[in-house]
């Protein structure tokens, strides 16, 4: 539902002084949570994040990302200023909602589908740029910034990945709109695939890649959408980085990635980590259905989310979970194309 500009301008100015909206457009798809991109004349761009009637698509509370901003911006790691957080108000009937700075910029890069005139050049600078911006996050001193104070950490790095499965295995359990039970019998065999190779904690994005971040004249200036933050591998985050490893060569992005993070990935965990993001994501998707079946949310995407992505990963899931899952990982990272690309020779 769009704001009314007027009233829209009215509430912000209860706590940003007075602002006079004039224009105002909702950013697309929205899937997790409705984006408005707000222009005023006292205070420039601003985007308003709020949960949709329905609630969020995945587990996790919009305060949290909000506190997230609020530790990461005095650090050296680029987001947009966060600026309030509010629940319970007049504004959107009482939803959580946030408010950031616009960061001028745009999610979207030409020059990546592989066209006549596209520059191979190109993917590798992205690949490198994000491969920077992700050493900055994962070598980030997040205990330092605060960030263990609103984000889960794992008990150890020796137990990180064990504990991130048991946490969602939790949230799973309290969101779900069916038992889906191939979905939680593919934590069990996650678990017990865990592979031996040495894990270390850092900050973890979540969800990153071209359509998350805020781009200009080809470097990131914001990296945003930060609900699915955590502490843990940093393996994780190259696992749900929306086809950036299939972008450009792989091997290549992630020796860049290791040149200025001091580490390397290891290969046995990014193939199990590409495993278990399958499944988190399934899980994610499936807790805004909840909205639609009781009437709160009545857009199409919800269930043909919430269920058709369940069901897919649970028949996916019930034709491997025989298998070891480090080796159906390397089928996945190997089979795994760009969203990007179309019939490119990389």
């Amino acid at each position: 539902m769009r704001p009314d500009p007027v009233e829209l301008g009215a509430y912000l100015s209860s706590w940003l002084g007075p602002t006079t909206v004039t224009s105002l457009r909702q950013t697309y798809p929205g899937n997790s949570r409705a984006s408005w991109m707000v222009q005023t004349d006292e205070h420039g761009g601003l985007v308003v994040r709020v949960d949709h009637p329905g609630g969020p698509l995945v587990p996790i509370p919009l305060e949290l990302e909000y506190r997230v901003y609020e530790r990461l911006w005095p650090t050296a790691i680029p987001v947009a200023e966060p600026l309030f957080f509010a629940e319970g108000t007049q504004f959107a009937d009482g939803r959580p909602h946030m408010v950031r700075r616009l960061v001028d910029g745009s999610p979207q890069l030409d020059g990546l589908t592989g066209g006549a005139g596209d520059d191979p050049g190109l993917r590798r600078a992205v690949c490198y740029e994000m491969a920077e911006k992700l050493a900055l996050v994962h070598t980030l001193d997040w205990q330092d910034a605060g960030l263990d104070e609103v984000l889960f950490v794992p008990a150890s790095a020796e137990t990180a990945l064990r504990d991130e499965i048991h946490e969602w295995r939790r949230l799973w359990a309290a969101s779900r709109t069916d038992p889906f039970p191939m979905l939680t019998e593919a934590t069990y065999w996650l678990e017990e695939g865990i592979p031996p190779a040495r894990t270390r904690l850092g900050l973890l994005k979540g969800n990153n890649g071209i359509g998350e971040e805020i781009w200009k004249d080809g470097r990131i200036v914001a990296l945003s959408d930060w609900e699915l933050a955590t502490i843990g591998d940093p393996s994780l985050d190259w696992a749900f980085s929306q086809g950036l490893l299939t972008l450009h060569d792989m091997e290549d992005t992630l020796d860049h990635y290791a040149g200025h993070s001091g580490f390397a990935i290891d290969h046995e965990l990014l193939a199990w980590a590409a495993v278990w993001i399958r499944v988190k994501a399934s899980m994610s998707t499936n807790g805004g259905l909840a909205g639609f079946l009781d009437g709160r949310d009545n857009r199409l995407v919800r269930p043909a989310l919430g269920i058709s992505v369940v069901k897919r990963t649970e028949a996916w899931v019930a034709g491997v979970l025989d298998r070891n899952v480090t080796d159906v990982g390397d089928e996945l990272l190997t089979a795994r194309r760009s969203p990007y690309l179309d019939g490119v020779d990389r």
